[in-house]
């Protein structure tokens, strides 16, 4: 018995041994691996794999949330068509309401607006007018009798009367005429009124209108339809439309590489299945190493550093208008 147990305590520490050799094997292999990638020295071009993207231009349209159709009455584009900046691509349910509430506005502010030209110069321009005839008329009136008063006989104060019975007919034309010109103004002013109030509800019902019709933001090609017609906007919204002049090329290198890449850098390209090189530089730097989990089987690292660099080439004619197309980029 005590042979077997010192047996079995001979092999636990045999095995333990095994797995103290083996696991400092491989934390000396993992620490050798990690000194010779510190120690990488760049020698020639460096080249990396990349894809095409328009990220400045790509814009997801969905409407505006308050605009109180949130189902699609319409859509008016389809997969792969081309569109022009302010096209309307889609109409929510709200645009019929909205569009009677247009109408309504319109046809009072164009009664609004004839009622003060009828003000203006209509029947109360005409009685206006008329009663400036009346005050002239009693004005010579008045002059007339004053002339008579002064040149034919009779009694001073019967004379003296009818002077001050038609200075009193003037004097009663005269203020019939000026409540007549302030109840006009009055008027005038209050109509006013009535059409700021009015033309302000006309653009409120033609935003309203507005924003149940939804427009591209961009002239470019939709690339996909998220929502259809009849279905409620979703949170990913109507369509996603992306502007292909605004095309570049996203590649990614190691971040040991870091120091060999700079903003404004030359480069060159070439796609998938087409031998030509296009010369650009780079836009864009990203400033974040991230960080891609691989293979244990990959010389024992597991995992690499990666810094995302945006390339803009120099000319577009001829590129691969197709999003996510492979390409080859070299840093010179």
């Amino acid at each position: 018995m005590a042979g077997s147990r010192k047996f079995a305590m001979a092999a636990v520490s045999g095995a333990a041994l095994v797995i103290l050799i083996l696991a400092l094997s491989h934390f000396a292999a993992h620490r050798q691996s990690n000194k010779g990638r510190e120690g990488i020295v760049a020698t020639g071009p460096l080249i990396s794999r990349g894809y095409t993207e328009a990220p400045a231009g790509t814009v997801v349209v969905a409407g505006n949330p308050e605009a109180g159709g949130s189902v699609l009455l319409e859509l008016r584009i389809t997969d792969g068509q081309k569109v022009a900046k302010g096209d309307i691509i889609a109409v929510l349910s709200n645009y019929p309401t909205a569009d009677v509430l247009v109408h309504e506005a319109e046809a009072g502010l164009v009664k609004t607006r004839q009622q003060r030209d009828a003000m203006v110069s209509g029947y109360r321009a005409s009685e206006v007018a008329m009663q400036e005839i009346e005050v002239r008329t009693a004005q010579e009136e008045t002059k007339l009798k004053t002339i008579q008063s002064q040149r034919t006989d009779g009694p001073p104060d019967q004379k003296q009367l009818e002077v001050n019975i038609s200075q009193q007919k003037l004097e009663q034309q005269k203020a019939k005429l000026r409540v007549m010109k302030e109840t006009l103004a009055t008027d005038l002013s209050q109509i006013e009124t009535e059409i700021t109030i009015m033309q302000t509800k006309l653009d409120n019902a033609l935003a309203t209108r507005e924003e149940a019709l939804v427009r591209s933001p961009l002239s470019g090609l939709v690339v996909q339809i998220y929502t259809r017609q009849g279905e409620r906007v979703s949170g990913n919204g109507i369509a996603k439309i992306v502007d292909l002049s605004q095309m570049r090329v996203i590649t990614d290198i190691d971040d040991l590489h870091f120091s060999r890449v700079a903003l404004g850098g030359k480069v060159e390209v070439t796609f998938r299945g087409n031998s030509r090189i296009y010369t650009g530089k780079i836009s864009r730097i990203v400033p974040v190493v991230r960080r891609l989990k691989r293979s244990q089987a990959d010389m024992g690292e597991g995992n690499v550093n990666l810094v995302e660099i945006e390339i803009e080439l120099d000319e577009t004619t001829g590129i691969p208008q197709v999003l996510t197309r492979e390409a080859r980029v070299t840093f010179l």
